[in-house]
């Protein structure tokens, strides 16, 4: 089967890895660790529309760009067809490859405003929303979404249908709905309807933490790829494990990766506590796979620079070497969907601390903001 043109345009290969634009998670440091491990598309942090529009000076920081990446994405999410057809003409104007549309964010400040999966409920609407960021830019326009706002209003082939009518260039499927917490195992077989009732390329996403998850997703659904999001929290090795399945991470290969995060941390946000608090997170969750990592992470938490989150890397892999220790075996083990029904990334998910536009989220009703 030949490669989809639009595959070809952005230099993707013939089943792509994608890296999920994660709130609170995905700036540069984070995106060039995926993208060093073999991630072949990433995304910045959802961009509200409203908060382009409104000139939010954050929101605009986390547009920036590092000269290091040769492809990116972002992602959008707002409350009307015109609203988001508006703020992708600014963002056409930027340094971006591609533009996806998230409709299925389903966190309740984002819903409530009808952004996210919101809008899952109208799909003439996500026609509109498709059809008027397709009219202002020449970049492909992707779209994700989730199979429906519950299970009793399932309507994921006429939404996929709506977003491929409007003219975009593939979609990715979560599969499971807006009320569906981790803890409901991902739907194959929606999405292989999914990908059946459409001509463009389709992604899967959703419960993709290991080699198994990935061919299971593959063989039932026949996706054409796919798009990784809590499996590359403190393990951007995954993407170099789902194509070769190796699970294995040497110690060396570990320190390093770590200590290079770090080094761009304190490149792109100094030496401030409010950096060494953002660079807790991704540590806590490296460290996961690791015997006698306790310690460890009680040090991360006390920590108070980049600089000493630093030392503390190379003194707990000095202490391993000296325990004979050479590598982290899978930090899977057995099936996916019942040892991932919750993650930090869920819960920070739920309190959207930083990355859409909150003041406005916060602020200003649908027909304010329309």
């Amino acid at each position: 089967m030949p490669k989809p043109s639009v595959f070809e345009r952005l230099g993707l290969p013939e089943t792509p890895l994608l890296l999920a634009p994660l709130a609170g998670v995905s700036d540069h440091p984070f995106r060039r660790s995926c993208t060093a491990k073999g991630a072949d598309l990433t995304y910045v942090e959802m961009i509200s529309a409203t908060a382009m529009l409104y000139e939010s000076k954050r929101t605009f920081d986390m547009l920036k760009r590092h000269e290091s990446e040769q492809k990116l994405g972002v992602q959008i999410t707002g409350p009307s067809a015109d609203q988001v057809g508006r703020a992708v003409a600014i963002l056409d104007k930027m340094n971006f490859d591609t533009v996806d549309i998230n409709m299925g964010c389903p966190v309740k400040k984002v819903v409530k405003t009808g952004c996210g999966s919101g809008i899952l409920k109208d799909p003439e609407r996500v026609f509109q929303t498709v059809k008027a960021a397709v009219d202002a830019t020449d970049m492909p326009v992707t779209a994700k979404f989730r199979l429906g706002w519950d299970k009793s209003s399932r309507n994921e082939i006429e939404v996929a249908q709506a977003i491929e009518a409007g003219g975009a260039a593939w979609m990715t499927i979560h599969g499971r709905t807006r009320a569906d917490d981790y803890g409901v195992p991902v739907d194959l077989e929606g999405i292989r309807l999914v990908k059946s009732a459409v001509k463009i390329p389709v992604f899967g996403n959703g419960n993709i933490f290991q080699k198994s998850d990935a061919e299971r997703m593959l063989s039932v659904s026949g996706v054409d790829g796919l798009m990784v999001s809590r499996g590359a929290l403190g393990n951007p090795w995954l993407f170099a494990e789902l194509r070769s399945g190796d699970a294995s991470v040497a110690l060396d290969d570990w320190e390093q990766t770590l200590l290079q995060h770090l080094e761009w941390q304190s490149s792109e946000y100094g030496e401030a506590i409010g950096a060494a608090v953002c660079m807790r997170k991704h540590l806590l969750w490296y460290a996961k796979g690791w015997n006698g990592v306790k310690p460890f992470r009680e040090a991360v938490n006390a920590a108070g620079s980049l600089a000493d989150a630093s030392n503390l890397v190379r003194e707990f892999t000095r202490g391993l070497r000296e325990r004979g220790v050479t590598h982290r075996s899978s930090i899977v083990q057995g099936e996916s969907e019942t040892r991932f029904a919750w993650d930090p990334k869920y819960d920070m998910d739920r309190q959207l601390d930083r990355g859409v536009g909150d003041d406005a989220m916060e602020t200003l009703s649908v027909s304010e903001m329309v």
